[in-house]
């Protein structure tokens, strides 16, 4: 992904992947909904006891033998071929999409989701 980064925080811009079109205000909701049900059911299959019902918690600390490591962000990446309609109106365009996912376990800072789009071909 050597080209310039779009980020799509446009809520009116399209993504179209192989059976599936999105405005990007839908896929943001649909994205957040499944990452939040999935880790419910996690939490539900596997009986854990959280004290914070939230991924961070479970991140906060992670020990190494004696030493306990606090985390101050996850990071989850995924990255999928797509075409996208930007509303300035150029048509589609071809490229990856890159969906970030940020959890900050242990500062009082907003887990955020960030879409950016990599076209084939330089703008």
């Amino acid at each position: 992904m050597k080209n310039k980064c779009i980020l799509l925080d446009c809520v009116d811009d399209v993504v179209l992947f192989e059976k599936d079109t999105y405005k990007i205000s839908r896929l943001r909701e649909l994205l957040i909904q499944q990452f939040i049900k999935k880790w419910r059911q996690e939490i539900r299959t596997y009986k854990t006891q959280l004290t914070n019902d939230s991924v961070g918690s479970l991140f906060a600390n992670i020990s190494a033998g004696d030493e306990s490591i606090p985390f101050s962000e996850v990071k989850l990446n995924a990255v999928k071929d797509c075409q996208v309609l930007k509303a300035d109106g150029r048509g589609w365009q071809k490229g990856k999409l890159e969906i970030q996912i940020f959890i900050y376990p242990n500062i009082n800072e907003r887990n955020n989701l960030v879409i950016e789009f990599y076209p084939y071909e330089p703008i």
